[in-house]
């Protein structure tokens, strides 16, 4: 059986199109709709295994600090704070990490980095998509369930100086903030 080369270049084209559809559609992954209208809840939780009384999933957890600051400085060296100079460059930071007071995490980040794919893998827990680093210079708000919503549902105070970026992927989250331009860089 022999193929017309007209019939055979219909499937090669049908072929190539399926290819660079199902290319973009990895590239470019949609968002999951479950995964946008939900959100955790205590009931969540998994039942704690019963060792002898019931279990205490219903229960939240007294808290171990009655105030949390989280000071997220982007692109700061960590020889800055922790290195031989630090003490220089950083004397307060560095002083209340070495008495204990505070603990202190480094994030190992590869190029290249882009502003609101990395806050929405900080707050969210999810690795974000392609797509993220276009939508970067034009943010909307953040519908996934992350660690702000769940702190504002919980009555926490959120006050927020920094990027505005933070401002547009959470609006509405802030009880006070001041948000700067990306571009704004001194």
């Amino acid at each position: 059986m022999k193929l017309s080369s007209s019939v055979f270049s219909a499937l090669c084209l049908l072929i190539e199109l399926l290819g660079i559809a199902l290319f973009l559609r990895g590239f470019f992954p949609l968002p999951i709709k479950s995964a946008l209208s939900s959100k955790s809840k205590l009931s969540d939780l998994p039942a704690e295994p019963v060792l002898g009384s019931s279990p205490n999933s219903t229960r939240v957890p007294p808290p171990l600090f009655n105030r949390v600051v989280i000071v997220l400085i982007d692109a700061l060296r960590e020889d800055f704070v922790f290195g031989p100079s630090g003490k220089r460059f950083m004397p307060y930071t560095r002083n209340i990490v070495e008495s204990g007071s505070s603990h202190s995490f480094t994030a190992k980040a590869r190029p290249p980095t882009v502003t609101m794919p990395r806050i929405k893998a900080l707050t969210t827990g999810s690795i974000p998509g392609f797509i993220d680093v276009v939508m970067n210079l034009n943010s909307q708000a953040l519908l996934e369930d992350n660690l702000l919503w769940q702190a504002k549902n919980a009555g926490k105070r959120i006050i927020f100086y920094g990027d505005d970026t933070w401002v547009r992927l959470f609006p509405k989250h802030f009880l006070e903030y001041d948000g700067t331009t990306s571009f704004f860089v001194s």
